[in-house]
């Protein structure tokens, strides 16, 4: 009566009634159906019980429903815990609540849904994905199906092999698990007649499963005879891969070495094992290689092994390689960065010198002057090495720089410059007093009086910048091969400080477009090497169909 008596507004009623509702009744949160059995049951059961349940779970498919042996089914559930948990992630479940939801929901998934058991199985035997991916076959999905692939696992299991060990094998020889019934057993047993023990065999096989198919087995033999099996098995690594092949081949290298004394060859390897080991031998091969090409002897190639049996030889060749790098991105000279590996390389191999632009910036001295120190005293590039600190070199003080100096001036007022131009020509002629001398001399060395030489260098600075040795080859080029006279250099002293590649090129192009009738006889010099290639092209090069073609063959075999 009281609701008619005073009447409510329709929001307001609606508002007083849902009061009224809630005071008996909560609201309950939205349930989401498409929630994962891993979240949904994790909040309930700790995570390392959800994969022990998974386990027994998948066990029990591979056992009791798939049929697989015991031992099979046993390493599939335990040992391949990414497939485990991508099983789980497909699975949703929003009332698994206890281990027997867990059980029961996996159960019935793989019922409907069965999984490709080679899966499991490689990963069982310690692949990743990314290694076993490419070995699932396409054509089958249960393991029953490969039939030798089961028989040869336990041939390998019943010898005492475990099953990450078989995962190396089957990534290296993969062929061995595809053997006919009885076949692997005979290969292990023809292994044994050779008079070798099971433990032998046994870490043979996992070391180099290569011998299982008999492509390695003569030179396998071999070695074994040479340094003998207490010393291979003591030195084999299960971790490592070997070819028997380069084995054999570097052991042979080293007899050669040694003159062919047996004794000598073992007492070397005997302190050194990772000479034939390493890499199969093949580092030693690329470091003898790499001795002998900066000048070592056979004799010689010996004493330059590592000395120590805990140095790795590939961590020495790779010291050795970014030293040699580092001296010829000083500008050393071939002949002496073969000396100094020839007498110090025993050193050089132990420790990483820093990069070049780490000593250019720090030494505070310029490329020559590193390569005059490294020449007087090598050693001091132990001082160099990788984690300690670079002090500046001795001898490039203040007083040094104004010595230098002050010969640079003394040779520039004797060329003919007043006091009132030095400043201009000494920022012309870049360089040391001493080597703008020598290359003057150089110069007059040619045939030149002093006074065509003075008219030379003042016409064109550029010619004493750069060093002896460079300035002689494009001198002979172009009066000895070419035949112009030394008065043209007098005339064009310029023509010099063009590259030699550039004179070949373009020259080169002259005499071809003169055979063809395109060219007039005896152009000066600066005509042919003044202009830009684009210049040279249109005015030269253009003048014949097949000019073009010619010029950049010209310019690729210049660059080779």
């Amino acid at each position: 009566m009281s609701l008619i008596r005073n009447p409510r507004s329709p929001t307001s009623l609606l508002n007083w009634v849902s009061h009224k509702v809630s005071t008996f009744k909560k609201p309950q949160p939205p349930i989401n159906p498409r929630r994962s059995l891993s979240s949904t049951t994790t909040s309930k059961l700790p995570r390392n019980e959800i994969r022990r349940l998974t386990q027994l779970a998948m066990f029990d498919y591979f056992y009791n429903n798939r049929g697989l042996q015991f031992l099979i089914a046993e390493s599939m559930s335990k040992n391949a815990p990414l497939f485990n948990d991508t099983l789980l992630n497909k699975l949703h479940n929003d009332s698994a609540s206890c281990g027997d939801d867990v059980i029961r929901s996996i159960t019935k998934f793989l019922l409907y849904h069965p999984v490709n058991e080679f899966e499991p199985f490689f990963e069982s035997l310690g692949l990743k994905p990314s290694e076993f991916s490419p070995l699932v076959p396409c054509d089958k999905m249960f393991l029953n199906e490969d039939v030798f692939l089961l028989e040869n696992y336990h041939v390998f299991w019943n010898y005492g092999i475990g099953r990450e060990k078989m995962g190396k094998i089957f990534k290296e020889a993969r062929e061995v698990f595809g053997y006919e019934s009885g076949v692997l057993a005979s290969k292990i047993e023809s292994l044994e007649r050779l008079g070798f023990g099971k433990v032998f065999v046994s870490k043979l096989i996992v070391c180099t499963p290569r011998v299982l198919t008999g492509e390695t087995i003569l030179e396998m033999v071999s070695v074994v005879d040479t340094v003998g099996s207490d010393w291979v098995l003591e030195n084999l690594s299960e971790g490592g891969s070997y070819d028997w092949r380069c084995i054999h081949r570097c052991l042979a290298f080293l007899r050669e070495l040694c003159g062919g004394d047996e004794s000598e060859v073992l007492e070397l390897i005997k302190n050194r094992p990772g000479l034939v080991l390493e890499e199969s031998g093949e580092w030693t091969m690329i470091l003898a290689g790499f001795q002998t090409k900066l000048g070592c002897s056979r004799s010689e190639l010996v004493m330059r092994l590592p000395p120590q049996s805990s140095q790795e030889v590939g961590k020495c060749v790779s010291n050795l390689r970014h030293c040699f790098l580092f001296l010829r991105g000083i500008k050393m000279e071939a002949y002496e960065i073969g000396k100094v590996f020839r007498n110090h390389s025993h050193w050089l191999g132990e420790s990483r010198l820093k990069h070049t632009s780490t000593f250019l910036n720090n030494l505070k001295g310029g490329k020559k002057r590193l390569c005059q120190v490294i020449q007087e005293n090598p050693e001091e590039m132990k001082k160099w090495t990788m984690g300690l600190r670079v002090t500046p070199l001795p001898g490039t003080s203040v007083v040094d720089v104004v010595g230098s100096k002050a010969m640079k001036t003394q040779f520039l007022l004797e060329l003919g410059y007043e006091e009132k131009e030095m400043e201009r020509a000494l920022r012309c002629f870049r360089g040391r007093g001493s080597e703008l001398r020598e290359r003057f001399e150089f110069l007059k060395s040619l045939g030149l009086s002093e006074g065509e030489a003075k008219e030379m260098v003042k016409a064109s600075p550029d010619v004493l910048t750069q060093a002896s040795n460079v300035l002689e080859a494009k001198v002979d080029y172009l009066v000895n091969e070419l035949g112009y006279p030394l008065s043209t250099l007098v005339a064009f002293p310029s023509c010099l400080k063009y590259t030699l590649e550039r004179m070949k090129v373009r020259f080169a192009m002259y005499n071809w477009l003169q055979e063809r009738g395109k060219a007039d006889a005896k152009l000066a010099i600066s005509t042919i090497l003044v202009y830009s290639d684009k210049s040279f092209v249109t005015r030269f090069v253009n003048r014949h169909p097949d000019g073009a073609k010619y010029f950049e063959e010209l310019k690729r075999t210049a660059s080779l």
